[in-house]
This record gives structure tokens, sequence and C-alpha cells, in this order.
């Protein structure tokens, strides 16, 4: 009889810990910790909440990458998305943070995370007077070198990555508008 309740003790024990596992790996995971939400903050100025997109990330494409897609509220109401995106630069990956207002469709928020790229040419990127062209940029607009973005001259390639990161972005935005107004 002693072995049949230490047994069944036992399994109510490992049940028990094994529930609040599984509960508290859920809440880690959907938890966004004090790095990431300093970043989301810089981007989406004025939002007071961010969550992490419930939807499916889309496959790759050309080795662009979106890591992680964030919702950004003000007082409760959705106001627009940011993307995480990785894109293949001149040395290496170039990670963007990217944030599109829903109210206007446009970029409101740009920031380079991630770059290895060459000193004092392809890591002009991360300057401001690079990044200031694609606020305002529509999801509608094309992000092309030339055309909307003006390329950092020796740093072609580092340029594309950044415009690239926020046509993958845009393409996102366009794609879930579509389904949207057609259901």
């Amino acid at each position: 009889m002693g072995y049949k309740k230490l047994l069944l003790t036992s399994i109510l024990f490992l049940s028990i810990f094994l529930f609040v596992g599984v509960l508290w790996a859920e809440s880690a995971s959907s938890q966004i910790d004090e790095n990431t939400l300093n970043q989301l903050k810089r981007v989406f100025a004025g939002a007071d909440t961010f969550e992490r997109f419930p939807g499916v990330l889309p496959e790759s494409s050309d080795g662009i990458v979106i890591q992680e897609i964030y919702q950004a509220f003000v007082q409760g109401t959705e106001n627009g998305l940011i993307f995480k995106i990785s894109s293949p630069g001149y040395r290496d990956n170039i990670v963007v943070l990217i944030a599109f207002s829903s109210l206007n469709n446009q970029v409101v928020g740009i920031q380079i995370l991630e770059q290895n790229e060459t000193p004092s040419l392809g890591d002009l990127i991360t300057q401001p007077n690079f990044l200031v062209q694609f606020l305002k940029k529509s999801i509608n607009a094309q992000f092309e070198l030339g055309d909307d973005i003006e390329a950092i001259s020796g740093a072609t390639v580092s340029s594309a990555a950044v415009a690239k990161a926020c046509q993958e972005a845009a393409s996102f935005l366009l794609n879930k508008k579509d389904e949207t107004d057609n259901n």
C-alpha cells in the first residue's frame, strides 16, 4: 500500500511540475526582453505596448528573413507593425528594425540593429542621413536604389540590403492588406 501511495504522489508532483513548466515556458516565450522593448520604442514612438505578432512568419526569399514581427499598440489599439529583418549585406547579414504605421501605411521608424559592413563605408547605413530616406515611404513604394533611395557611394550592396529589407516588410503588409480586403 505504501508503494502505491508513493507512486501516486510522485506522479501527481511530476504532473504539476510539468504543467507549471509548460505554462512558464509559454509565458517566457511571449515576453519581450527589455533591450528589444527599448529598440521597439525607438522605432515606433508613441506606442505604449508591444506584442509579438501572432501569425505565421513568411518564408525567406533571396536570403532575406523576417525574424520577428511585433504589433505596436497605443492605448490598446493596434497602430502598426514592426519588422525585424535580416538581409544579406556586403560582408555579412544586416539586421534592420522597420516600423510601419497602420494609420497611414508608411514607415515611421527604422534602425540598424546589427551590421558588420566595411568601416567608414558600408557602416554608413547606420547614419541618420541615410535612414531618414525611408521615413514616410508608403507600403506601395518600391524602395529602389536610384529611384526612392539614394545609395551610399561605394556601399551600394549595403544600401540595397536595407532597401530590400523594407521591400520585404512592405510586401508582407500588402499581402496582409489584400487578405483583409478579400475577407
